[in-house]
């Protein structure tokens, strides 16, 4: 997503597709000029075929194969003045169209795939992750000095506007979505995010003026707004060879703008794919009250920019800047506007959600949060989930036919109103460990139970993972935070003072485990700041360890992610509950489903102390594992049997 935990890799390194895709790309770069040399054709010229959309089987068919492909460049007036120079900022979108939306009056749904990464990028100013954790009672900490003094290019000429270092700016398009769906019948548009690519304007990452940038193309497809063919001044060109129909899709931050303008319910957005995109920004940056990451926001501010003068939007900066609270972590306002979570209501289309089980950059909270939302306000919605990580199965190489089937059946049900069964069937797809897909009435499974678990004496080695309620006299076990240690060596060490482990026997059968995982601790600490880890593991019979997922706390947020509660040590005993990311996983007959306990994380970009080695003890007596168990505890109870 940012950076340095994904970059702009995802959707650009897109495979093809299949053989017959790849040959149609190749029409379709010399029909527009794509190849090196060439020159993109003026409508004007365009050979057409004159064709119109076909469906069968409530699919719409590539008629448009042997098209030419008009390419054009718009910028669409906003109501935004983000720079302060006194004009409108300007998205600069680009439109790839059949050539017979030119030579005859057919009109064409749109499908919208945003993003701020069309630009050239800048370097992603991270912040150090050595620094003490924060103390309420302690005045004077500042996270927020790390990069000031970073550099800036410099260029001869200050122009206000953004160019590509080398000449002429490419075109965006063709993507991998693009060549499987425009000869089926859908235009493309690629808007670049306000402060962007050829986007004037500042960016606020996120927030409320990049996603207004992005719905006022919606609105200019549906006569709302002003577009013209330059970035300054220029002609005016309305959008006259669509019916207005949007949907809107993308991979990573692009498919989190798809997430923020659905929810300001934006007429016209009839549909969109949100594939492994963030739902709200703070559980991507934070993680209940820690700063998690080391690069942030404003590094992420400065990646993205393309504004020769950077200067230009230092004030757009400084708010990013401000806003993130680096100092305490904490849920603010401006975490608040991030959070397209609570505005799920005014969702009015349909919402195709898609995430990697193990992506461990956009972790599955984003996911299963959205789709929990959607169900509580009866917005229509199907979801994919598969085996993989930042991606979907047009990049994994996986299943392509059977999830671009699905985009086909989607876009034409939602942007042409043709009727077919694609919210008939059943909307859960989730592809399992063999590689199967399995068609699920809802995610979490409908037959998961949450199933407590208690844990048993000797977790520096191995203790154990029980339906069985503890019983005798309180027993406490501790560790000692090592920030340089990652969580695989954790995981996998035979004995450690450095983490605590617990497991259930080997599993006599297979159990499933689809949902949320929820540690429900009593914890004391004898330091005044301490990082809290969890993970859920699965342990093969020869004991190695796969970690599943993972989950972070901070203590000092224990009551809430918005304020901070100072820890009292040493011994002081307090309730620490947090959800570690979503999964569904089968834990194969014969391993072992494990927890594991430690402090800092140092994968996840987590603040590792430099100096203070916090000790942390569990009280086991008072402390349980929620497991979301499909079958629940006559599941477990069947696996756990001799």
């Amino acid at each position: 997503m940012s950076a340095t935990r994904d970059g702009n890799g995802d959707e650009e390194s897109q495979t093809r597709g299949r053989g017959t895709t790849r040959r149609r790309v190749l029409q379709t770069a010399v029909a527009t000029g794509a190849i090196a040399g060439a020159t993109i054709p003026a409508a004007a010229d365009a050979d057409s075929i004159d064709a119109e959309p076909t469906f069968e089987d409530g699919r719409a068919q590539p008629v448009f194969a042997d098209d030419d492909v008009i390419r054009e460049s718009y910028w669409v007036e906003t109501s935004l003045d983000t720079d302060g120079t006194g004009e409108p900022d300007r998205v600069h979108v680009e439109i790839a169209r059949p050539a017979s939306t030119v030579t005859t009056d057919l009109q064409l749904p749109v499908v919208i795939q945003p993003s701020p990464y069309y630009g050239p990028d800048q370097p992603a100013w991270g912040y150090s992750p050595n620094e003490e954790l924060y103390e309420p009672d302690k005045p004077g900490r500042d996270l927020d000095g790390g990069p000031e003094d970073r550099s800036r290019e410099v260029y001869d000429d200050y122009s206000d506007l953004a160019e590509f270092t080398g000449g002429e700016t490419p075109q965006i398009g063709p993507s991998a979505f693009e060549d499987e769906l425009l000869q089926c019948g859908f235009i493309w548009a690629y808007p670049a995010s306000i402060g962007t690519e050829q986007s004037t304007g500042c960016p606020d990452v996120g927030g409320e003026t990049e996603i207004e940038g992005i719905r006022t193309v919606v609105d200019w497809l549906n006569g709302r707004a002003d577009a013209y063919d330059a970035r300054e001044g220029g002609q005016a060109v309305e959008a006259d060879w669509t019916t207005g129909s949007a949907g809107m899709m993308g991979i990573s931050y692009n498919g989190t703008l798809a997430n923020g303008v659905a929810a300001t319910g934006v007429d016209g957005l009839e549909a969109i794919v949100p594939i492994v995109a963030i739902s709200n920004w703070y559980d991507y940056y934070r993680a209940n009250g820690h700063v998690a990451s080391s690069l942030d926001m404003g590094g992420l501010f400065d990646y993205i920019m393309s504004r020769e003068n950077g200067d230009l939007c230092e004030p757009a900066r400084d708010l990013v800047e401000n806003g993130q609270d680096r100092t305490t972590g904490n849920y603010n306002d401006w975490w608040h506007e991030r959070n397209y979570l609570p505005d799920v209501e005014n969702i009015d289309c349909g919402v195709l959600i898609c995430h990697g089980l193990y992506d461990f950059n956009v972790e599955t909270s984003n996911a299963s949060k959205l789709v929990e939302q959607l169900r509580e306000h009866d917005k229509p919605y199907r979801m994919w989930l598969h085996q993989g990580g930042h991606s979907d199965p047009l990049s994994r190489g996986v299943d392509e036919d059977a999830w671009v089937d699905l985009l086909n059946r989607w876009y034409t049900y939602w942007l042409f109103d043709v009727e077919n069964d694609v919210m008939d069937e059943p909307p859960i797809t989730v592809e399992r460990e063999d590689g199967s897909l399995a068609a699920e009435a809802d995610w979490p499974h409908p037959d998961t139970e949450h199933v407590d678990l208690s844990f048993a004496p000797g977790g520096q080695t191995k203790g154990g993972l029980t339906l069985e309620s503890p019983t005798g006299p309180p027993v406490t076990e501790s560790l000692v935070d090592d920030p340089d240690i990652f969580i695989q060596t954790h995981a996998n060490a035979d004995e450690s003072d450095n983490r605590l482990v617990y497991t259930t026997e080997p599993l006599s059968e297979d159990v499933r485990l689809s949902g949320t995982v929820i540690p429900d601790l009593t914890l004391s600490f004898d330091e005044p700041a301490a990082n809290v880890t969890a993970l859920l593991v699965e342990y093969d019979e020869d004991g190695e360890a796969e970690i599943v997922n993972r989950g972070w706390m901070n203590p000092q947020n224990r009551k809430s992610v918005s304020e901070t509660f100072a820890l009292h040590p040493p011994g002081r005993p307090y309730h620490v509950e947090f959800n570690l990311q979503a999964a569904d996983r089968v834990f194969d007959a014969g391993s072992r489903l494990g927890i594991v306990l430690l402090s800092t994380d140092p994968g996840h970009g987590m603040l590792q102390p430099p100096e203070t080695r916090v000790e942390i003890s569990l009280d086991l007596s008072k402390s349980t594992v929620r497991l979301p168990i499909v079958g629940g505890e006559d599941a477990v109870s069947a696996a756990l049997s001799e």
